[in-house]
């Protein structure tokens, strides 16, 4: 076998090595290549990752998705599975998305002959988010606040359950010895809810912050029409709420004795969440997102 000269690699136009060749991390400009490359591929609903909830465990959207897809060509290019999130590789992945991202800005500002290092430019930048900041929290002030007590008291209450889930499980070891009730549907549904409000927990208030700065500035640039960013980020995170108050309800329905009255507060706080929510965004429930309406 001839070893003195190393072997050139060859790339498929997604990005990848072909079958048999050893890849390695690709650079920010390799990894635009790949999501250009993906974004022309057909199947896909264009934006049907922009108002999701990101639970693509449970999506049914995932095949016409193209963050989906680009994530698991990443994967698949780097040997990783989901279970690497503790290793090294994980956070390399997650510092290419950043650069790729940062990347992708400077494309497009030089598209559009945009000098993103001009210290003119950077004190505007600075300046208008100043204002965005001070306009959000006027506008936005009694959501931030709700939805900000609300995942510190669900943290709290999370925390606590542990206990009351032993005692729980003891009780339903004994019925399945006795034979009586539908233990393992109680334990299923326990477990149901319980994945649901964690989460969404800070979900929503990520969601409705979205909400509100996309409103600032469609009030500042005049947007107008039905089809807003601002109605999309506040209809996913209804739909967040939605899903937290049924979640939170059917566990009260089993820590009634111990934590009812905790619930009952975080219900609170959800459906004045919710009417809150509505009220600053009265067009969301009807926003059309895409492939899930």
């Amino acid at each position: 076998m001839d070893m003195g000269q190393p072997r050139k690699k060859t790339h498929r136009p997604d990005g990848r090595a072909k079958p048999g060749e050893r890849s390695s991390a690709r650079s920010p400009d390799a990894e635009i290549a790949v999501r250009d490359f993906a974004a022309v591929a057909p199947g896909l609903t264009p934006g049907v990752y922009n108002y999701c909830d990101r639970w693509c465990a449970r999506c049914p959207l995932t095949a016409r998705c193209l963050v989906f897809r680009t994530d698991q060509q990443q994967r698949s290019a780097a040997g990783q599975t989901a279970a690497d999130a503790s290793k090294e590789r994980f956070w390399d992945g997650i510092a290419l998305c950043f650069a790729t991202a940062i990347q992708l800005i400077r494309r497009d500002a030089k598209i559009h002959g945009i000098d993103l290092d001009s210290p003119e430019l950077q004190d505007e930048l600075q300046h208008e988010e100043r204002r965005r900041r001070t306009a959000a929290a006027r506008v936005g002030g009694i959501l931030r606040r709700t939805s900000t007590a609300y995942w510190k008291g669900g943290g709290r209450l999370l925390k606590a359950l542990p206990a009351t889930l032993d005692k729980t499980s003891a009780l339903l070891e004994t019925e399945v010895r006795l034979g009586v009730g539908n233990p393992r549907a109680t334990v299923e549904e326990i477990s149901e809810a319980l994945e649901v409000v964690q989460w969404y927990l800070l979900f929503i208030e990520v969601k409705l912050r979205r909400a509100v700065n996309s409103y600032v500035d469609e009030q500042r640039d005049g947007i107008d029409g039905t089809a807003r960013d601002s109605d999309g980020s506040a209809k996913v995170a209804l739909v967040a709420i939605d899903r937290s108050l049924a979640a939170w309800a059917r566990l009260r329905e089993h820590f009634a004795a111990e934590h009812g009255d905790a619930i009952l507060d975080l219900l609170v706080l959800l459906e004045r969440l919710r009417r809150s929510t509505e009220a600053k965004f009265p067009n969301a429930r009807a926003f059309q997102r895409p492939g899930f309406d």
